[in-house]
């Protein structure tokens, strides 16, 4: 069964070996998954219709993870012990990361619905197994009403991925995959966010390039944004110009997007939050019992949505080539416990 918004695909290219790989293995853990009470979804690129196919065969067909969301009337005994192994086993014969989400409720379909992750998959994913959940809960709304706050949370999952990346390359770690994949979704992410703030979002990728085009923008960063389109569709491995140069032109303008976006202090990102009524005593609360700890000084910051906080400390982390471990930083820990 599928959703009414299916894509005739699975990739951009329509590459006929992927799309065959990706059929049988979804009614494969269609037929796994059979009877559990799960229902189980493709979301992510793959999900949307829009995902990527590697120009060589190296690393397998697939070049984007497998992102699977998973919900469920009521608690289903077992069920992420058998999600695990059905992950570790696609993960070695696709070389790709094959992620289910935790199993969430039909109460948290309901309290994520603005959430922009939701809204997306509400326009795009298949249906694996399962009575389809999402079909019946998840309120579909328009993308002037994406919340400020997923703007923020864009820039902060890929303002970190660009940190990751140039730590990579400052260890000379030869893993140009990665850097390559975050430099682009670095690009991608921070156009996609000031389409967010602007109340400018669009659902299909080819309608947000369009979008980009007519703003005013730096031709500069219409040009990486275009850029990362082609690559998104046809992603490869060798880099087209020298990765530390590219990686230090995405890391300033994705600063100025940020500036751009949320301003040059904590003071005009609260205002900000505050116009979009996203500031309350409740994310104050989660803030304290998340880190165990209330604020010594200025709560009021903390009343923003998390991911709105910790932007100003990436700004501060993506002043320079990343040295040190960004896993052990505070800012990564904090990161993890809010995303």
């Amino acid at each position: 069964m599928l959703n009414e918004n299916i894509s005739e695909q699975f990739t951009a290219s329509g590459d006929k070996e992927a799309e065959m790989l990706l059929k049988n293995v979804l009614s494969e853990i269609g037929e796994t998954l059979s009877g559990s009470g799960l229902c189980v979804c493709l979301g992510g690129s793959y999900g949307r219709g829009d995902g990527g196919v590697r120009q060589d065969r190296e690393n397998g067909i697939l070049y984007n993870d497998l992102d699977f969301f998973v919900f469920a009337r009521k608690k289903c005994d077992n069920a992420e012990v058998l999600l695990k192994e059905i992950a570790g086993k696609y993960e070695k014969e696709l070389k790709v990361d094959v992620d289910f989400s935790r199993i969430m409720s039909i109460k948290d379909i309901k309290n994520n619905a603005g959430r922009l992750m939701m809204q997306e998959l509400k326009r795009g994913y298949r249906l694996v197994c399962g009575e389809d959940l999402l079909a019946e809960y998840l309120t579909e709304f328009p993308a002037e009403e994406i919340p400020f706050s997923e703007a923020c949370r864009l820039l902060l999952n890929r303002g970190m991925g660009l940190l990751l990346a140039g730590e990579k390359m400052s260890r000379n770690s030869g893993d140009t995959d990665f850097i390559l994949r975050n430099i682009n979704k670095a690009i991608l992410g921070m156009c996609d966010a000031l389409l967010i703030a602007q109340k400018n979002y669009k659902w299909k990728m080819g309608e947000r390039l369009t979008a980009i085009r007519s703003m005013n923008l730096p031709e500069e960063l219409k040009q990486l944004y275009s850029m990362a389109v082609e690559f998104k569709k046809s992603p490869h491995r060798e880099p087209d110009q020298d990765m530390e140069l590219l990686w230090s032109d995405v890391r300033e303008m994705f600063r100025k997007c940020m500036r751009e976006i949320c301003g040059e202090h904590y003071t005009e990102l609260y205002l900000c939050c505050k116009e979009s009524g996203e500031t309350s005593l409740k994310n104050l609360i989660k803030y304290c019992i998340r880190l165990r700890r209330i604020p010594a000084a200025d709560w009021r910051k903390f009343t923003m949505p998390a991911v709105a906080t910790l932007l100003p400390e990436l700004d501060g982390a993506l002043k320079k080539m990343p040295e040190e471990e960004i896993c052990n930083s505070k800012l990564y820990q904090q990161w993890l416990i809010f995303n």
